[in-house]
């Protein structure tokens, strides 16, 4: 850093002060290597821990100050680190028109010590804490925002932490609004790697599909929702809230399920077994055959939720409620895929969990109450695994869905869906329906469990799948050829019947 030179002025000398740097810089702990933001003046250092830690060290650039592309979680990383850096250089800015920046006062506004009435600011703050709390979920939301709103700024040359809550009244909210009309869904666009490099800026091509209206809408609510916090922290008033006035919108959507007859193909296909797609099937038919049950408590299934009464007893991941369901004879076939000499009670049932850079870690977590006490950081590392994991399962249905013919889009979600289908299609009862789903609501979830017995969702579950049995299956085969005869054929068939049955 060099010194500025000293100026005369009215006689007074002046001494003018050395500039301010920013630097990234690792330090090894027990977790691994966590980032810190370096704050330099006058060859004094103070340092603000980030929220990122590495794994290892060479997945660090120290002369480019990047996170390398070896590490998986590189590009919302280095977003992330990119956004903290501007930010910091940001508030030494509005300091300096003060002469009053200094590295402590910075961290000071990083940290949040000092209520900011800055949109972006603000809502950094709010999705740092979800991260620290491990709400994955949550996080990503708020990120989306934080994304979406800097790359609008920039777009009108402004600085984004510039732009406060009280400048961003109805027109603001509209042009932000027509702003992510104009922006590409990255669902839909091809990425082509050179150097290295994936180019995922916010950005707007001509004839690309953009953004879908909900996902806006989204943005939208979450934007509203910090408003609301805001609110309650005075940091603008009730009347300033633009919300009160601008409508989001959103169109309606159908739900994507499959039809009886399109399960029935997914189940006919000739799959190589091991591979990708072999598993995604398993996976997929496995979930919808267990009543709907969610991706995330699939993955995590191990062999001491199988009782040897043929039931599946597991605490949900969403509310912590216990579903404890019966395991027909379509599911017991799959798993039993699975099942090998060597298995313990503690290993997983599909084998998605068992390996992978945080094996180890996810490997602990037996049960919601060993989640629950994880740190911050271990709980965000895990729930980033179970993401990662369900993607590997979409993958192979990808694969499934254009062999089966199928044009609707096929997820692991669908499987709910199309359960929530099947039980429709035989006139389940709503409310024991709304039991074996487990409804959203703990209380409801609680009133309609309390309300039937096991005897009466067991035999709901035998008939939502009975048209998928292979008897059935053969039955309607048999049906199906009889249909197809002539009245001459079919009168002689009954005949031969008749007449071997006159024999005995």
């Amino acid at each position: 850093m060099e010194e500025t030179p000293s100026v005369e002025k009215a006689g007074v000398r002046l001494e003018r002060r050395k500039g301010i740097s920013f630097n990234f810089e690792l330090r090894k702990s027990p977790s691994g290597y966590p980032i810190f933001l370096r704050i330099t003046e006058d060859g004094k250092h103070l340092r603000y821990k980030t929220t990122i830690t590495l794994s290892k060290k060479s997945d660090w650039d120290s002369k480019k100050q990047k996170i390398k592309y070896s590490e998986p979680n590189r590009d919302s990383w280095q977003g992330e680190l990119d956004q903290l850096l501007e930010r910091a250089k940001s508030i030494h800015r509005e300091l300096e028109k003060e002469s009053t920046s200094s590295p402590s006062k910075i961290i000071e506004e990083l940290r949040g010590t000092k209520r900011s009435d800055s949109f972006l600011a603000f809502a950094e703050s709010k999705r740092d804490e979800y991260k620290a709390a491990g709400a994955l979920s949550s996080m990503r939301k708020y990120d989306q925002v934080c994304r979406k709103f800097t790359a609008f700024a920039l777009s009108r040359g402004r600085d984004p932490y510039s732009i406060k809550f009280k400048e961003m009244d109805y027109e603001f909210i509209a042009a932000f609004d027509a702003y992510m009309q104009t922006l590409d869904n990255k669902q839909y666009k091809k990425y082509e790697k050179g150097e290295g490099k994936r180019d995922k800026r916010d950005e707007s091509t001509p004839g690309a599909p953009k953004l879908h209206p909900n996902y806006i809408a989204k943005i939208l609510h979450y934007t509203s929702r910090l408003f609301n916090n805001a609110t309650r922290l005075k940091l603008v008033s009730a009347d300033d809230n633009p919300f009160k006035e601008y409508k989001i919108k959103e169109v309606k959507t159908e739900r994507e399920e499959l039809t009886l007859e399109e399960v029935k193909r997914i189940i006919n296909l000739d799959l190589e077994r091991g591979s990708k797609e072999w598993h995604s099937r398993n996976f997929f038919l496995f979930a919808m055959y267990c009543a709907g049950i969610r991706v995330s408590d699939v993955l995590t299934l191990r062999w001491s939720n199988v009782s040897e009464g043929n039931r599946l007893r597991y605490q949900m991941g969403k509310n912590h409620k216990v579903q404890d369901i019966i395991l027909l004879p379509l599911a017991i076939e799959i798993i039993n895929l699975y099942k090998s000499e060597a298995r313990t009670p503690d290993d997983y049932i599909f084998p998605y969990m068992k390996s992978g850079k945080h094996a180890e870690l996810c490997d602990k977590v037996k049960s919601l109450r060993d989640f629950d006490i994880l740190d911050g950081e271990s709980k965000l590392i895990y729930k980033e695994v179970i993401s990662a994991k369900e993607s590997m399962v979409n993958n192979g249905l990808k694969i499934i869905r254009d062999k089966a013919g199928i044009t609707k889009p096929l997820s692991t979600h669908i499987s709910r869906h199309t359960f929530s289908r099947l039980a429709k299609e035989v006139h389940t009862d709503n409310s024991i329906l709304q039991g074996l789903l487990m409804h959203s609501s703990v209380s409801i979830t609680e009133r309609y469990m309390g309300r039937f017995s096991t005897d009466a969702k067991d035999e709901a579950m035998r008939e939502v799948f009975r048209p998928l049995d292979p008897k059935m299956l053969r039955k309607k085969e048999l049906l199906d050829q009889l249909a197809e005869l002539s009245e001459e054929d079919l009168e002689a068939l009954l005949a031969i019947h008749k007449k071997k049955h006159t024999k005995k």
